[in-house]
């Protein structure tokens, strides 16, 4: 190696012999910093032939030329000598009268030389290329405003944008290396559960895109659901060696769909109160339309006979008297005909809730008006056992009349045999609250039937009788009111439904919920 060399010089300076084609190609790479690395100049060009396409190059570049080599050792700390012309004689002179620290390269050794130099050339252009391809990507990924995440297969943070720096609140330092689930979810372990799968195990075990909805958890405690999907990253044999994460934080979207969501089923769910309630009110129509017969029947009676006695002229001093009691009992028979068709006017009306205070046995004492007779064609006794005053709950009337009257018919269907239907209710003073119990002697409900007794449309009846709506309704109209239901069964052994409702002017009553 040149002394020159040894001594740390910063450049190599490179005199070439043979001023040709190759003489031009080395100078082009030269011009275009493929020596940026070797950190070579070639500082003279030697050829007998001085207008060679070299020579012309190396001489609009201001680089010494000439047509006798031997001039080139006269050049200041000159360093190699590569000769191109693969004329022996001349290389055995080359290599007799140089100095000690030029270094002479042959004609085959040169070859070898410039083809390493073009490698070099092409291993550049390579370099450029994935600079910027790196480069374009980084830009793409930071322009995102979706997370982005390249995971390693051990679940450690190799690279993440800002938009997902941003959503962990955390810096670029403090997310490099650690696990995602520790950035993600707050967590020390995976979050992989049935629950919530993890979408880069899939990705990792199928090679294949996988897609999850996660809750995201910050710093500070706050949750943000996201959806995550991964994506692998393969090297050249095949295999997943990084994944990657991209997260959306969708908890807005999420929020707006589940209001849109609550608002259509809010209206399926007041449709099918109505079309629950025209079933039951075509229970009571059949039911009241006997009970309401009787009387009229007798109203008919007495009105005849009265009328018969006055168009003879018989009416006498006793007749009259007991024409008095004829019109007093018809009053009476009237006004309870008609207060059945308020009440069924007022269950079938179809209006806004219209929450007030409701006292519970008033409410009761009507809804018993309305299936009384119902009861008495079936053979079913009835026990009201509930306080007159004290159980007042706010709500909607016309609702929970609803409610009393479809368990008042789920107890009769149940016992098409007779029994005894008892109805007993208090007061929870401690938790603001009143209860109700609906208790039947009938069939019973069978244990696989028992979870599912509040779905909508699921009945046992296998005659016609149900659609399935109506303890669905008492579900949705209970719970709507803020209140529980709940049944306890066995086959055999009777059915009894559990109603808690809230005291009137407690805090969570419905008059919040409508406001």
């Amino acid at each position: 190696m040149p002394t020159s060399l040894r001594q740390g010089k910063e450049k190599l300076r490179v005199a070439v012999i043979g001023g040709g084609k190759r003489c031009r190609s080395m100078l082009e790479m030269l011009e275009t910093q493929t020596f940026k690395r070797l950190r070579a100049d070639i500082v003279g060009v030697a050829d007998l032939n001085p207008e060679a396409e070299g020579v012309c190059r190396a001489r609009e570049r201001g680089i010494f030329t000439t047509t006798d080599c031997a001039q080139l050792f006269n050049l200041e700390q000159l360093d190699l000598v590569i000769e191109l012309t693969d004329d022996q004689e001349l290389l055995s002179n080359l290599a007799a009268s140089k100095p000690e620290s030029v270094g002479v390269i042959g004609h085959t050794a040169s070859r070898l030389f410039h083809d390493v130099v073009f490698l070099y050339q092409q291993l550049e252009q390579s370099e450029d290329e994935a600079s910027m391809a790196r480069s374009f990507n980084q830009a793409l990924v930071d322009a995102t405003s979706e997370g982005v995440m390249v995971l390693g297969g051990d679940y450690r943070i190799v690279r993440a944008n800002q938009a997902a720096l941003t959503t962990a609140g955390i810096s670029r330092e403090e997310a490099l290396g650690r696990y995602c689930f520790q950035v993600s979810h707050q967590a020390i372990t995976p979050c992989d559960s049935p629950e919530t799968p993890c979408p880069m195990k899939q990705t990792l075990a199928t090679g294949k895109s996988a897609h999850a909805i996660h809750e995201h958890v910050q710093q500070d405690g706050s949750t943000h659901y996201c959806d995550v999907s991964t994506y692998p990253l393969l090297n050249r044999k095949g295999e997943v060696v990084q994944v990657l994460e991209l997260f959306r934080d969708i908890t807005d979207e999420l929020s707006r769909r589940m209001e849109r969501r609550t608002e259509v089923i809010k209206a399926d769910l007041a449709r099918m109160v109505q079309e629950d309630k025209l079933v039951a009110l075509g229970k009571l129509v059949a039911s009241v339309a006997h009970e309401i017969n009787n009387p009229i029947s007798a109203i008919f009676n007495f009105v005849k006979l009265m009328l018969k006695g006055l168009e003879e002229g018989r009416a006498k001093a006793k007749d009259l008297r007991d024409y008095q009691g004829y019109l007093a009992l018809c009053a009476t028979e009237a006004k309870r005909c008609s207060t059945i068709v308020d009440n069924l006017l007022s269950f079938a009306r179809q209006n806004s809730p219209a929450p007030r205070t409701i006292n519970l046995r008033e409410l009761l004492d009507t809804t018993v008006m309305l299936t009384g007779h119902r009861m008495k064609l079936s053979g079913v006794e009835l026990n009201l056992n509930v306080p007159a005053e004290g159980l007042e709950v706010y709500g909607d009337a016309s609702q929970l009349q609803q409610v009393f009257t479809n368990l008042i018919f789920n107890a009769l269907e149940a016992m098409p045999q007779g029994g005894t239907l008892q109805i007993t209710g208090g007061e929870l003073p401690q938790e603001g609250k009143v209860w109700l119990d609906f208790c039947d002697s009938g069939e019973g409900i069978s244990p696989e039937n028992l979870p599912r007794i509040f779905e909508p449309f699921f009945s046992t009846k296998t005659d016609g009788h149900g659609v399935g709506l109506g303890l669905s309704m008492v579900y949705g109209i209970v719970r709507e009111h803020r209140g529980e239901v709940s049944v306890d069964s066995k086959p055999d052994n009777g059915t009894t439904f559990h109603l808690v409702l809230p005291l009137a002017g407690q805090e969570y009553g419905l008059e919040e919920e409508d406001q």
